[in-house]
């Protein structure tokens, strides 16, 4: 990838940072940008050696939504931009990408670019960070299931205000809000820290299992969800990662696990 592309991927051991890199417009999002960042999270959900992926943005700024060039052509066509039917991955794809994603927010994050924030597992956004869900005002209903993120993640009565203000937010609200997990001062840093402990100390297999878990739980009743583990808990009980955890915390050293193994779901499937 050269410097004029929309994303930028580099590897730092075993996490995968992908950076939104349209600078001059603070990162606004087009659909040639989420082709390109669709296709590189699928490029590290398929590379065994990447254990935790990382998204930010270039230039002090995360990604303040559409692209206002888009939304004037919108304006003026009544539809969406037919080139996103050619993306070959759903809207939903990073929730479905079986390794955490840690989002590190700086500058303007709304619309759009809330949203692919909050479809990451762990958020770290800095004090001074500008968030908002910005759709209500642009004469647009809640889009690309930030409602559903929002309440699944915040609440309701946080997303209910948020998504019919349209308010915008700095990180330390954010935090009390419940919208990011942490804040930083350096939020890349924080999120490198984290994906690297990732990385390094837990298993492939019981992330990508937790991680579908976590986002099918309200599909189940809870008596589905213990009966869903108990499918394939053999399957863990009998793995070598399960030995060297254990082997690890006794001998207090870091863990050696392998690859992705098991039965654990394809990143195809829907949440």
């Amino acid at each position: 990838m050269g410097e004029d592309d929309p994303v930028l991927v580099r590897r730092e051991g075993g996490v995968t940072v992908i950076t939104l890199n349209r600078p001059e417009r603070k990162n606004a999002w087009t659909v040639g940008m989420q082709a390109a960042y669709y296709a590189s999270i699928e490029d590290a959900a398929g590379d065994p050696e990447v254990r935790a992926i990382v998204l930010t943005g270039a230039g002090g700024a995360f990604c303040p939504g559409a692209d206002t060039a888009a939304l004037t052509t919108y304006t003026e066509t009544g539809t969406t931009n037919p080139l996103a039917d050619d993306i070959e991955q759903p809207e939903w794809f990073p929730s479905l990408v079986p390794k955490p994603m840690i989002a590190a927010i700086d500058g303007p994050c709304a619309g759009i670019g809330l949203v692919q924030a909050l479809m990451c597992d762990i958020r770290v956004a800095a004090p001074g960070a500008r968030l908002s869900t910005a759709f209500a005002r642009r004469g647009l209903p809640a889009m690309h299931g930030g409602e559903w993120l929002l309440d699944r993640i915040a609440g309701a009565a946080t997303a209910h205000e948020l998504l019919l203000t349209g308010r915008t937010f700095d990180g330390v609200e954010a935090l009390r809000l419940g919208v990011v997990t942490e804040c930083a001062d350096a939020p890349l840093d924080r999120a490198l820290e984290i994906a690297t402990d990732i990385a390094t100390r837990c298993s492939p297999t019981s992330m990508a299992l937790i991680k579908h878990q976590l986002w099918t739980t309200r599909e189940r009743s809870f008596a589905q969800s213990v009966e869903a583990v108990d499918e394939v808990i053999d399957d863990f009980l009998s793995a070598p990662d399960l030995a060297e955890g254990v082997s690890s915390f006794m001998e207090r050293r870091a863990p050696q696990f392998t690859g992705l193994a098991a039965r654990v779901p394809t990143t195809r499937e829907q949440p």
